[in-house]
């Protein structure tokens, strides 16, 4: 038993006394201290992606019936919304069971991050 409380102690002195001494001071990270706060500006394929990968997701949470599984970008515009650059993507699909939901649209922002989704386009 005085082995083991000797073991435990020992593995508790080495986890616990030898990791500051990795934590110094003397060395730098960067003035950014390793990671950017800027955001960067995306093209149209980049925003194409989060369009599709957000299509895929509203599958697969339930939002979008299945049958939008699969369907391609019909069209894409550019507006400016709030003095900010943005894209709308919209995908057609005929097989979408209620007729006042053929259409969706998908908002990108010019940093690559959906502003919003709707079967309206506004």
């Amino acid at each position: 038993m005085k082995k083991i409380i000797t073991n435990a102690a020992f593995a508790a002195v080495l986890t616990l006394g030898v990791s500051p001494l990795y934590a110094g001071g003397n060395h730098d990270h960067g003035h950014d201290h390793g990671h950017s706060h800027s955001k960067t500006v995306v093209n149209e394929a980049k925003a194409k992606e989060v369009a599709m990968r957000q299509i895929k997701n509203f599958v697969q949470s339930g939002k979008l019936d299945k049958s939008w599984e699969g369907v391609a970008v019909h069209s894409v515009n550019k507006q400016t919304y709030n003095s900010m650059p943005e894209w709308i993507f919209t995908f057609k699909n005929d097989k979408e069971p209620n007729q006042e939901r053929h259409s969706f649209y998908i908002f990108v922002n010019q940093y690559g991050e959906m502003a919003g989704a709707n079967f309206t386009g506004k």
